[in-house]
């Protein structure tokens, strides 16, 4: 809890990066490690605080969570964050089919939300998909330029985004590229599980490589 504690406030990225005609910028943004308000989501405060509990339940109860949540749905079509606490909460029983079914539909429901780009980003590329990458985030490997409005952004989607852009140039070959995400990563979020998602990319299976080789 104490280093939890001492890491909270803001964080600016400010940086510059250019290499084999890849662009990688870091735009000036704020990095908060306070919750965020989605004051997008057209849900009574009674529902935005259960959801907030549910949220805190699915490790130890994500059974019930789920029932909840297809509940929610049902009642909230159109809320991109129960998509991804659903998928979330599937994912926690090992229900790897549903996990994915969600994902890509909350991704093709709401491709602007930033979670259900990043989830359905890691399933292209545990897939090998690459080339879908750069489709996904509009050639953007910014958060600013990807989100112009915004201004600040939760320490999870910078850990998402650059845990999933650090992968997809590791996997594509660009590994000084990947190597200054992997550093911000670090830095930035040093608990997040996307740390090891983006490390494994860095060494390929000889499967992977061999997909690379055929899409070439």
């Amino acid at each position: 809890m104490a280093r939890k504690k001492q890491r909270s406030g803001n964080r600016q990225s400010l940086a510059k990066f250019k290499k084999g005609g890849e662009k990688l910028q870091f735009s000036s943004y704020t990095i908060t490690y306070e919750p965020l308000d989605n004051k997008d989501e057209n849900l009574p405060k009674p529902v935005k605080d259960r959801l907030q509990d549910l949220y805190e339940m699915l490790r130890g109860n994500p059974k019930q969570v789920i029932e909840e949540l297809l509940v929610l749905k049902e009642n909230y079509p159109n809320v991109p964050r129960l998509y991804n606490f659903l998928s979330a909460a599937y994912e926690a029983i090992g229900d790897r089919t549903a996990t994915r079914e969600i994902i890509i539909k909350n991704y093709q429901q709401n491709p602007e939300y930033l979670f259900a780009k990043l989830n359905y980003a890691q399933i292209c590329l545990m897939d090998g998909d690459f080339d879908k990458i750069p489709e996904i985030f509009g050639g953007q490997f910014d958060l600013k330029l990807l989100y112009p409005n915004r201004n600040c952004f939760h320490v999870t989607e910078f850990a998402g985004f650059t845990g999933v852009t650090c992968a997809y140039f590791a996997a594509t070959g660009k590994q000084e590229t990947a190597q200054l995400l992997y550093k911000s990563l670090l830095e930035v979020a040093p608990d997040s599980n996307m740390i090891e998602f983006a490390r494994r990319f860095f060494y390929p299976s000889l499967l992977t490589k061999l997909m690379n080789l055929m899409k070439r």
